[in-house]
């Protein structure tokens, strides 16, 4: 039966019984629905909230300890000079300001070494071992500067004596502490780890980042705000965590308790766990209350819950309800009664469920849903036809970059033509020697080695902010700072890099293609945006910089280097990593010059070979540019000889060679012009 002969036998079958019984039905059916509107509407807005308490706790903890925690293993961690660590974690916790305290406690001593966040945002380095007296502490300035910090500390503090220590020792994985007093006095909880340097092997010590419940208080009255009402985090046992500001609170929190104790393992009615809308009574105060369950792959697990009085939701809906009862009487309500089971049976139910599945596709969540046949025809056409949406979309997304779409939806424009100017980071990854690779495996090998290598480079991106543009053959080109504002991109763009490739080299120790992955990297200017037809147009990026990126990756053949990057990436992408100054040269395509350095890893991460050959080759090349080609080419050529693989430097030697016995004109400044082309 069609929808619109329904409601008109529906109608007609109304208005023969009186005017009255019509309006009675309509306020049952509009009571009816605007009450599950509510409802759904604050039982989402909790469970957004809980999403985003997750985030603020489980993302920045989870991926600073997995750092922490691998580079240790790797011995890229210098733990053993706590100047240098303490720089390494004060700068981290720079970047995070969700963050109260990061540290590390050495499992044989007690040695401790933390930076935390004072009340003015500074960040104070705190270093003791136990027996040896109070902490010293110092505040490190933004320029890494260090000045003495005095307060008052407690002595021979031992963090193995604590139990966020004790925990992570005896697990294999983030353990989260219950809310305690910090040493600074301070209320908060903690996130800890150990690291060892085998899988069966002894904890050498203990990393941990924390955060203080005040600025979790903060995040909740953020959330109290949305819902109208009363917001808190509660341990799976019921106990409090903290909540936001009310002067109820206390009464609140021990009612949400005493109702998860009784029920610890809800759920609602599909299964997933978080709780159906729940009457609480507190004083004479009626609440509805909606709870979720969070638990991530780290560890952290808690309870997220909100709550509103039932009369501030339902106050103007039940106020129209008394005065539509006396104005409709016993036979109005019996006839709203059954007319409302009917429509809401045939009608209201499959859309209510039709709805809630939309609202999910609304928020990317693409799994498909068993939705039951309804006996109306257009409910079956929008259910089918909203299988057909998610299903395209399941495969747009392959297509196209998650994000880009997720931020598209969310702001409930169309995408149209259009562009902007940005400053980004670019960059460009080509395999060497591709040909020849497929030229050796079956195709169906080497397809399934390219999926794997790229899945890699480009959950890299993904987890430091980037975007990837396009794959083009064995290449790939990706950005950082858009769509999106990413502060310090050309920063996560080197450790993207790094992190990738150090990824994919331990990959094909397992007997997998030896990729070797040239890398090109420049900051600078671009257009960037939608660019195509109307019809159609692909997100991507326009300009110089790609450009010169591509150039870049190309010259690494010439210095045989794998990561090569322009002065303005070295220039902006701060103090984590080692660089060698390579030369100073103009790349076909391009007027003007750039300096052209190599990313040799992260700081701590490169041996003292490397780092002492890297000393010689800028010396030469300081040489080499100031015309003393003589000098120059005898320590190019001490280098050639420490490392003879050192394909920069043996080049240089033979430039040297060459400009001996040139006459240079006055204005040479040391630009070597390159003519190669992308290849």
């Amino acid at each position: 039966m069609r929808l619109r002969t329904l409601l008109s036998l529906v109608l007609a079958v109304l208005l023969m019984i009186t005017a009255g019984f019509i309006g009675g039905l309509g306020y049952a059916s509009s009571h009816h629905a605007i009450r599950l509107f509510t409802e759904q509407k604050f039982a989402l807005a909790n469970g957004v909230s809980s999403r985003e308490i997750a985030d603020y706790l489980n993302d920045p903890a989870n991926r600073l300890l997995d750092e922490l925690s691998l580079r240790a293993r790797r011995g890229m961690l210098n733990l053993k000079d706590d100047q240098a660590l303490g720089l390494d974690l004060a700068e981290r916790l720079r970047v995070n300001p969700n963050l109260a305290w990061i540290s590390y406690s050495d499992a044989k001593t007690g040695h401790f070494i933390g930076v935390r966040r004072t009340a003015d945002n500074d960040i104070v380095l705190n270093v003791s071992t136990p027996g040896q007296g109070p902490a010293l502490e110092e505040m490190i300035a933004r320029d890494g500067t260090e000045t003495p910090y005095h307060r008052s500390t407690p002595k021979n503090y031992d963090p193995r004596e604590r139990g966020w220590f004790k925990s992570a020792i005896l697990a294999d994985s983030t353990v989260w502490s219950e809310p305690y007093r910090f040493v600074d006095g301070v209320d908060g909880i903690t996130a800890s780890r150990a690291w060892r340097a085998t899988d069966s092997g002894t904890p050498m010590g203990v990393f941990t980042v924390d955060f203080y419940l005040k600025d979790l208080e903060g995040l909740l009255n953020d959330v109290a705000h949305k819902i109208n009402g009363f917001s808190a985090i509660l341990e799976p046992d019921g106990k409090l965590v903290c909540s936001s500001s009310d002067s109820d609170a206390p009464s609140l929190t021990t009612a949400l308790g005493a109702w998860v104790q009784t029920d610890p393992d809800f759920k609602n009615i599909n299964g997933h766990t978080s709780s159906h809308l729940v009457r609480i009574k507190v004083g004479e105060t009626i609440y509805l209350a909606a709870l979720d369950h969070v638990q991530t792959p780290s560890g952290l697990r808690c309870i997220v819950a909100g709550m509103e009085p039932e009369s501030v939701i339902f106050n103007e809906i039940n106020h129209a309800a008394s005065q539509m009862g006396l104005i409709g009487g016993v036979a109005g309500l019996t006839l709203a009664v059954l007319a409302g089971w009917f429509m809401g049976h045939r009608v209201s139910e499959p859309l209510r469920v039709l709805g809630n599945d939309l609202a999910k596709v609304g928020q990317f969540q693409l799994a498909p849903e068993n939705i039951p046949p309804s006996s109306v025809l257009e409910v079956n056409q929008l259910r089918d036809a909203s299988d057909r949406m998610k299903s395209g979309l399941r495969s747009f997304i392959k297509y196209v970059p998650d994000d880009l779409v997720r931020q598209l939806l969310s702001s409930g424009k169309e995408a149209v033509l259009g562009v902007e100017n940005r400053r980004l980071t670019v960059l460009f990854f080509d395999i060497e020697g591709f040909s020849s690779h497929s030229e050796k495996v079956a195709p169906n090998v080497l397809i399934r080695e390219m999926g794997d290598y790229f899945e890699i480079l480009s959950r890299r991106l993904r987890q430091h902010s980037g975007l990837i543009d396009k794959f083009i053959g064995d290449g790939l080109l990706g950005f950082f700072n858009a769509p999106l504002n990413v502060p310090h991109h050309e920063n996560l763009a080197c450790r993207a890099t790094l992190i990738g490739l150090q990824e994919i080299a331990m990959r094909q120790k397992d007997g997998r293609i030896p990729f070797r992955t040239r890398v090109g990297l420049h900051t600078g200017d671009v257009l960037v945006g939608n660019i195509g037809t109307p019809e159609r147009f692909a997100y991507t990026v326009l300009g110089d910089v790609v450009n010169v990126a591509s150039r870049l990756e190309n010259l690494n053949k010439v210095y045989g280097t794998q990561i090569l990057a322009s002065g303005e990436v070295w220039q902006h992408a701060g103090n984590d990593f080692e660089w060698r100054h390579l030369d100073r040269a103009s790349v076909a395509g391009r007027t003007g010059s750039m300096d052209l350095y190599e990313l040799m890893g992260l700081k701590d991460g490169v041996d003292e070979d490397r780092l002492f050959n890297r000393k010689l080759y800028e010396e030469a090349l300081a040489l080499y540019f100031d015309r003393s080609f003589f000098d120059a080419r005898g320590i190019f050529a001490q280098v050639v000889e420490r490392a003879p693989t050192d394909k920069a430097a043996l080049l240089m030697m033979t430039r040297c060679d060459h400009m001996i016995s040139r006459e240079l004109p006055p204005d040479w400044d040391g630009v070597f012009v390159y003519n190669l082309k992308p290849g």
